[in-house]
């Protein structure tokens, strides 16, 4: 941790700002860890204009304000206007007058106060928005979660340079809830790329999501997952623990087009789709099957390759970006030597 954010961290209460009145944690919660792990990534400076997306608990905007200081600015933008408004009282209890919150949603970004030194989202969206790189200063820093394949659950924080276009860029672990054009209430459920979902009695939602997929009739998918459900996961899959596991379903997605993924109640996993069968691997080591055992031993092949390449993570593949109709499109690529 920089000496610049570790200062704001020892100044800035994470609980009273995190908490509510009673001492409860509201829901927009991100640990302080990986907030302070993502701001290190800004390489922020005092004096920068600074744009975030997400404004949550306040807790980021407020280490920011004390980051960039009196000659720097703040604007930070939330879909949810309860979130605005207690963020807003916070900043003016503490004295934060660099600071700006807008309702507003942040797919847009906030071009009126741009342009902007380092932007920074705290949800993910399924592309990085054109508006970000529009709004943003030649040379200036993004980092944000990003969906890395039109697939539920496939998210990653990107760290890249803006200068009209998108230059460079490093993957690193991470995700946050989704970004959606209004206030998500049900945070179990994916809003994006689900192709079926099965409601249990008790009210929680079984689905499907695979790349495969999204080009069948919807019966093709719902039978998939009917068989999902019935199905007891195959234990000792993958025994290397769940940042190894992070690292694999990776490399998954950066090899082959037949990505797909699955949650329920007994967990949810990245792994393979097509339109007779599915095998996910689960982060808890085991693997669900449905189908025929063809994307089972394909799996299989794409963890032993993973192992033979030397059991390659998200720092040594790389992104590729491609611009498609609502912005830049992100997508994990196999560097050479891996």
């Amino acid at each position: 941790m920089t000496d610049l954010i570790a200062a704001a961290a020892a100044a800035v209460d994470y609980d009273a700002w995190t908490s509510t009145a009673d001492g409860y944690l509201i829901p927009q919660v991100t640990t302080d860890t990986m907030i302070h792990g993502m701001l290190q990534m800004l390489d922020l400076e005092p004096g920068m204009r600074v744009l975030e997306v997400g404004t949550g608990s306040g807790y980021s905007g407020a280490l920011l304000s004390r980051i960039v200081g009196a000659d720097g600015h703040v604007v930070s933008v939330d879909i949810d206007p309860s979130l605005v408004e207690r963020a807003r009282v916070l900043h003016d209890r503490a004295g934060h007058t660099n600071v700006e919150v807008h309702a507003a949603d942040g797919f847009e970004g906030w071009q009126a106060s741009g342009p902007y030194d380092r932007i920074v989202g705290w949800v993910t969206p399924h592309v990085v928005p054109s508006a970000w790189v529009k709004q943003a200063k030649p040379g200036a820093v993004l980092v944000t979660p990003v969906k890395i394949a039109d697939v539920a659950g496939t998210n990653a924080v990107v760290r890249c340079t803006l200068d009209g276009q998108i230059h460079g860029g490093e993957l690193h672990p991470g995700s946050f809830i989704e970004m959606a054009p209004e206030v998500i209430i049900d945070f179990g459920m994916p809003i994006r790329y689900v192709d079926a979902v099965d409601r249990q009695a008790d009210g929680q939602p079984w689905w499907v999501s695979g790349h495969r997929l999204h080009e069948q009739p919807a019966e093709v998918a719902q039978k998939l997952l009917d068989e999902l459900v019935e199905a007891e996961p195959e234990q000792g899959f993958f025994d290397q623990g769940a940042d190894r596991w992070r690292a694999f379903t990776a490399f998954v997605l950066a090899s082959t087009d037949d990505v797909a993924s699955a949650g329920g109640p007994r967990g949810w996993g990245i792994g393979l789709a097509t339109a007779d069968s599915l095998a996910v691997s689960l982060s808890n080591g085991g693997l669900l099957v449905a189908g025929t055992d063809d994307t089972k031993n394909s799996l299989a092949e794409l963890l032993a390759q993973w192992r033979r390449t030397g059991e390659p993570d998200l720092a040594m593949l790389k992104p590729s970006f491609a611009v498609d109709d609502d912005g830049w499109a992100v997508r994990p690529e196999v560097g050479r030597g891996v």
